[in-house]
């Protein structure tokens, strides 16, 4: 029996296996994968939402729960963990507060500005320096003071930006719309409550403000100065002179949003522009720079209306490595996060595919962290939570959180049709019992199912009949996959036909469709719900010419 070349997306060539229909080959779809951003849907609509890639399995991302209520509304603005005084520090709109180990949060003190990220950190005399984009503050927790600053250089007000602790200083950068915006300031200890100028540098390459000042990872005295268009690596030398620029390397891209550039224990990483080129993602680490976004990436970096409405952070969970991109004004919509570990990126949103709403992220108490930019709540993340919970009650289950994957085309070389008789794949089945949830008696009106778990059982006007006790009954939640497929170039998809997934106990671990007719070109769509972590390996089409 002939076999034919298949080729998907313009990667090489895949031979088909000869299955017992004459003329049928089992091509792989790619079920475990990223997001790749064809510039078009016609060249790549592959996507992964809210998953990513284990051991060559696709597995659930972090989800969350709320683990403190700060204030009934608000904006998430900064979450701060101080080593050495071992708690928190919490900016939600304009309040300052700490948090203990109980997450319990105490008022500290209030700030000029209620709207926009907050910058945070600490020297080794018991102050944290609080940085608004207006203003500086001292909060010293030995003494319990909040001392508003005021920074000053040749008599003209100094407009902080950005903050970061190096080497016994804090090192301030300035607002664009500061003078003398070109220069950032090393301040040194001044009395409990007050910090005091010691010296200022400016940027030197091109003619740009000095908007942030981050310290490299592993490079001991070294910092990185960004603008908006450039960035400078500059040394500690000590003396009179303090720092100095490294005459023999610079990056020719500055950031975006300072609220972008994020460090781990060997990258800065930041979203990059500069006067002749659109956003990008750039790493370095003090002594060179990669871009780490593909031309998809960047493309799509191009659509984006508010780039500087953005915020990102790095997070380490289950062996990987994560950095978490965020544009969050209502045009725009989008988080992203990179998996250092696979070098690739993916998608991740709140139970309502918006943007995920964390900001600021730290590790305290052997938990992460972050605060949320659409509340003034601390919420715990991680991938041991598979639902999204804005309720303190953790009996209560949660928003299902939607994780989507849209696999690569699968088509004929020669673009001829063909017949999909069966799509199947692996999947993990009746490991937890959450087809058995009983629900909370204030979760539910009470209902009464098949035996099957599938249909409500109902009165004649509608009205769900409950158990002889009063009580609801039956499953709460039965998981499943959803299927839907495109055969015009990812324009649109058919229909979804659901499968439910075993209860416990029962571990098949294949799914199928069949009969999906005739096409040129052949792309899955699959949407895993459910309360529970789902485990997903690649899959097989059977073709039929």
């Amino acid at each position: 029996m002939p076999s034919s070349t298949w080729v998907k997306d313009g990667l090489p060539p895949v031979r088909g296996t000869a299955m017992p229909v004459n003329n049928a080959q089992q091509v792989p779809v790619n079920v475990v994968g990223s997001s790749t951003f064809g510039r078009y849907p016609k060249i790549s609509l592959e996507k992964t939402f809210n998953m990513f890639i284990s051991d060559e399995w696709l597995i659930n991302y972090a989800g969350f729960q709320k683990s403190a209520q700060i204030l009934p509304a608000g904006e998430g603005r900064a979450l701060f963990h101080s080593i050495r005084g071992q708690f928190l520090i919490s900016v939600v709109s304009s309040t300052v507060y700490k948090l203990g180990a109980n997450l319990s949060p105490q008022f500290i003190a209030n700030i000029e500005t209620n709207t926009g990220e907050v910058f945070i950190d600490e020297n080794l005399s018991s102050q944290i320096c609080i940085v608004d984009g207006q203003s500086a503050y001292i909060y010293n927790y030995e003494n319990d003071t909040f001392t508003q600053q005021t920074l000053t250089f040749l008599g003209n007000p100094i407009i902080p930006n950005y903050v970061c602790y190096h080497n016994t200083f804090f090192l301030i950068a300035s607002s664009i719309g500061s003078i003398n915006s070109q220069n950032w300031y090393a301040f040194e200890y001044g009395s409990a409550t007050t910090i005091t100028l010691n010296t200022q540098f400016s940027l030197q390459t091109k003619p740009d403000s000095a908007i942030a000042v981050k310290r490299v990872p592993g490079r001991g005295n070294n910092v990185i100065v960004f603008g908006s268009t450039v960035a400078e690596v500059w040394t500690q030398v000590g003396d009179i002179e303090n720092y100095r620029r490294i005459q023999s390397f610079n990056i020719d891209s500055g950031t975006v949003s300072v609220a972008t550039i994020a460090a781990n224990e060997e990258y800065v990483v930041w979203l990059a522009q500069n006067e002749n080129n659109a956003p990008s993602i750039f790493m370095s680490d003090g002594s060179s720079v990669k871009r780490i976004s593909s031309d998809g990436i960047d493309y799509l970096m191009q659509t984006i209306v508010h780039p500087e409405q953005s915020t990102a952070f790095f997070f380490r969970q289950d062996g990987h490595l994560f950095y978490q991109l965020t544009f969050f004004n209502e045009n725009d919509n989008l988080s992203l996060f990179y998996d250092f570990t696979t070098t690739k990126f993916f998608h991740v949103t709140d139970q309502d595919l918006n943007f995920h709403p964390a900001r600021q992220i730290v590790y305290f108490n052997e938990d992460t962290y972050f605060v949320s930019l659409n509340d003034a709540s601390i919420y715990q993340m991680g991938t041991q939570f598979v639902t999204y919970n804005y309720n303190l009650d953790h009996t209560l289950f949660g928003d299902v959180i939607p994780r989507i994957r849209i696999c690569k085309e699968i088509k004929l070389d020669n673009s001829a049709r063909f017949r999909v008789g069966e799509f199947t794949f692996w999947i993990e089945q009746g490991v937890t019992d959450s087809y058995l949830i009983t629900p909370q008696e204030n979760m539910c009106s009470g209902l009464l199912i098949t035996e099957t778990g599938e249909i409500q059982i109902v009165t004649e006007t509608g009205i769900p009949i409950l158990a002889e006790d009063g009580s609801c009954v039956g499953v709460f939640d039965i998981p499943r996959v959803d299927m839907s497929f495109s055969k015009n170039g990812n324009q649109s998809f058919s229909n979804v036909v659901g499968k439910n997934l075993n209860s416990q106990g029962n571990y098949r671990n294949q799914i199928r469709w069949h009969r999906m007719g005739q096409a040129n070109e052949f792309t899955v769509q699959l949407r895993f719900w459910g309360f529970q972590r789902f485990v997903v390996k690649d899959g097989v089409a059977q073709v039929i010419l």
